[in-house]
């Protein structure tokens, strides 16, 4: 947990710097330094699982961190010679591509050191460790980003970022039975191949791409479901609550041992949608507030849960090409939701079409459970 603390904080202190420090210099600069941090996730995330399923997670993750300060201290030469907006839209697309090849290691390490049946509270107490690196983060880099800049916050951000990697190699060895195997187009294929073969990831996997094509048309919808609420303030407290209920459902999680099933991560789907067409009928800040929390709450549980199933199920020598297969089918899908929001608002409107996205979230969850009766007794 120290460790996913100290990586969160870095990335957190990160994340403002470049956005804070880029919009300096315009929109434009703002938007291109944000979209070449998306770019290489969506293309190189399957290079990420083959090499997790070919080293030693630890190392994986401490050379990323090794590479990542690199970036961090090229970025504060290249900064203070010559200032200027591409500076941060080329260090965020290199940061990028290293989260995107050393990233896939970070999926594997709970699985080979805890049992199966710990996973969804070793991931939720991982996830309240960034929650709180993320609530932190914010105001730490304001007041270093204050007195130092961009040089000082961001030197601040690769030690520590350096120091999170380190404290991974006094884990226990991660070996990697695949190392051996032949690097072909069947070695990089396999998380596909095992996605398509086996009939309940495949259902699993379908769902959170459907879902999260629904997400992120709630996203583009709910600024401006908050104005018509209060404006501003009404959006900042809305989100306040989203994060609120994320945090409170870990906090469950970590408390309650819980085994991860099919069954449980339809029903937090099932009633997520419920909660965000709650949500969209609320024509009150304090009932969207709740609907909200609870929104999140639920996305949060059911997100979880699907983690830890394919961490407990999916063969341990699969693992990392496997989470790179589901996590490029939902970024291939995800941009749906941001271009159908803008056309599904026009015409219903933000509050209606918020409803509309949870009542069709909730029927998604009744429809993927039905699929192959997730209500019998499960394996």
């Amino acid at each position: 947990m120290g460790s996913s603390f100290l990586g969160g904080l870095s990335g957190s202190v990160v994340q403002f710097v470049f956005a804070w420090a880029s919009s300096q210099y315009g929109a434009v600069a703002l938007g291109g330094t944000l979209l070449a941090g998306m770019l290489p996730s969506l293309l190189l995330t399957f290079v990420g699982g083959v090499f997790a399923d070919r080293n030693d997670a630890r190392r994986m993750l401490f050379a990323g961190a090794v590479v990542s300060a690199v970036v961090l201290f090229t970025t504060t030469w290249w900064h203070a010679v010559a200032p200027a907006a591409v500076v941060f839209m080329v260090s965020n697309f290199a940061l990028s591509v290293t989260g995107a090849v050393f990233g896939g290691s970070s999926y594997v390490i709970p699985a080979a050191l805890f049992p199966k049946d710990e996973l969804v509270r070793i991931n939720a107490n991982l996830s309240l460790a960034d929650d709180a690196a993320y609530l932190v983060g914010p105001l730490l880099a304001a007041a270093i980003f204050l007195a130092t800049g961009v040089v000082g916050s961001l030197l601040f951000a690769a030690a520590v970022g350096l120091v999170a990697g380190a404290w991974l190699l006094a884990l226990p060895p991660v070996p990697r039975s695949e190392a051996t195997e032949a690097l072909n187009l069947k070695f990089v294929a396999a998380g596909f191949v095992y996605i398509s073969k086996t009939a309940s990831t495949m259902r699993l996997v379908l769902f959170f791409a459907t879902t999260n094509v629904l997400a992120a048309a709630f996203q583009v919808a709910s600024p401006f479901f908050a104005d018509a609420l209060g404006g501003a303030q009404a959006y900042a407290l809305l989100l306040s609550a989203m994060n609120l209920g994320m945090t409170a459902s870990n906090l469950a999680l970590s408390a309650v041992p819980i085994r991860a099933s099919e069954k449980l991560i339809f029903a937090s789907g099932l009633f997520q949608g419920l909660a965000l067409a709650a949500l969209g009928r609320s024509r009150s800040l304090p009932g969207a507030v709740v609907f909200g929390a609870v929104h999140d709450a639920m996305a949060n549980m059911s997100s979880t849960v699907f983690i830890s199933y394919l961490q407990a199920k999916v063969p341990e020598a699969l693992l990392g090409r496997v989470f790179a297969a589901v996590n490029t089918l939902a970024m291939l899908l995800t941009p749906l939701g941001f271009a159908s929001a803008p056309w599904l608002i026009a015409r219903l409107g933000a509050a209606t079409s918020v409803v509309a996205l949870g009542l069709v979230s909730a029927a998604v969850a009744a429809i993927f459970c039905g699929l192959r009766g997730c209500l019998a007794k499960e394996s």
